[in-house]
């Protein structure tokens, strides 16, 4: 596990803090440790905004996510999902975008983490499917 890269991902700001600009908000917990995000999106999916009170590997993922969520959201938000899920369990598959910074949070050695990389994503599905 690459611990000083995965705070420098998670130290990227660009994308944090609510700034009410955007009409569609979540909030999310988990249940295991009590990290907490809030994301708010724009209206037409392209950009979003994050807060969380969270692990570095919450804050390294939603910075992954606001980073690349144009193009995640193309490729589908459940499929990226999918993918990460398989990844944190060891199975070999391919995403269908080049993101290094993803790969090298959802390595096999960070299973234990998994709620904590998932969260964001499993937030912003939820505002999507409502």
């Amino acid at each position: 596990m690459n611990e000083k890269k995965i705070i420098q991902i998670a130290a990227n700001t660009n994308f944090y803090g609510i700034k009410n600009m955007y009409p569609l908000k979540t909030r999310a917990k988990n249940k295991l440790c009590g990290d907490e995000i809030i994301i708010e999106i724009e209206e037409n999916f392209k950009n979003i905004r994050f807060e969380s009170r969270s692990c570095v590997f919450t804050q390294a993922s939603a910075a992954i996510l606001a980073k690349n969520f144009s193009e995640m959201y193309r490729y589908g938000l459940k499929n990226i999902l999918t993918y990460i899920k398989k990844k944190l369990n060891g199975d070999k598959v391919n995403i269908p975008f080049k993101s290094k910074e993803l790969e090298l949070l959802i390595c096999k050695e960070n299973k234990n983490r998994k709620e904590c990389i998932t969260l964001p994503f499993e937030a912003i599905i939820n505002i999507i499917n409502d």
